[in-house]
């Protein structure tokens, strides 16, 4: 099972594509983030309040800056590692982000992350924005 999502952001190719792989591009609900993207670095996003330790980890395994990225993912160690690929590319208005996620184990898994992403990306959009 996969899903897959387009949007576009007003923003330049090279400004989104580094912050989609900064650390320092913390969108709630995380609270921390430690990004390499290189081919073989990780990928992990925390979220830590006094009710809940969530944590995110996952490898790159496609890195070709300001064009495409794709690493994997998994919540928790929870046994479903599903895959993020992520393409870049420009617009006249700005940034053209073509995304597949894919690797889900239920329906119910791809239901949240298709929210999850729409949520995110407003947040990354809020970011951009300063």
């Amino acid at each position: 099972m996969h899903l897959e999502k387009t949007y576009e952001l007003p923003f330049p190719v090279a400004r989104v594509y580094n912050a989609w792989v900064s650390s320092n591009t913390v969108i709630a609900p995380a609270t921390r983030m430690d990004v390499n993207p290189v081919v073989g670095g990780h990928y992990r996003l925390i979220m830590e309040t006094p009710e809940m330790s969530s944590r995110n980890e996952g490898e790159f395994l496609t890195v070709e800056p300001n064009s495409h990225i794709t690493y994997t993912w998994e919540w928790n160690g929870d046994g479903e590692v599903s895959t993020i690929d992520v393409v870049f590319s420009a617009t006249r208005e700005g940034t053209r982000i073509e995304l597949t996620h894919s690797g889900f184990a239920s329906p119910q898994s791809l239901a949240n992350h298709d929210g999850g992403w729409d949520s995110y990306i407003e947040g990354f959009l809020q970011h951009l924005n300063g």
